[in-house]
């Protein structure tokens, strides 16, 4: 049985020209001095928050901004093979 966090790279669609990244349930992650930072965190954590629980929806907001950083740095990451 695979992991509901399998694929997890298919989730992102990476802009390079821009330099953002963008998860399917609409957060945008750009990098700022190697860190990846959400521009609509806010936004993305009101929404989480009403299926999951105000204290779990931040954490899971900085798990995303952790991915989506990873993927900027690092296209190529965990069998990533998306396109622009």
């Amino acid at each position: 049985m695979r992991s509901k966090t399998s694929a997890w790279q298919a989730r992102w669609h990476l802009d390079a020209a821009s330099g953002l990244a963008t998860h399917d349930v609409g957060l945008k992650v750009r990098l700022q001095d190697g860190k990846g930072v959400a521009e609509n965190a806010g936004t993305v954590i009101e929404a989480f928050a009403a299926e999951h629980g105000p204290h779990n929806a931040p954490a899971m907001v900085q798990r995303l901004v952790r991915e989506g950083a990873q993927l900027l740095i690092d296209p190529n990451a965990r069998g990533w093979r998306g396109g622009a």
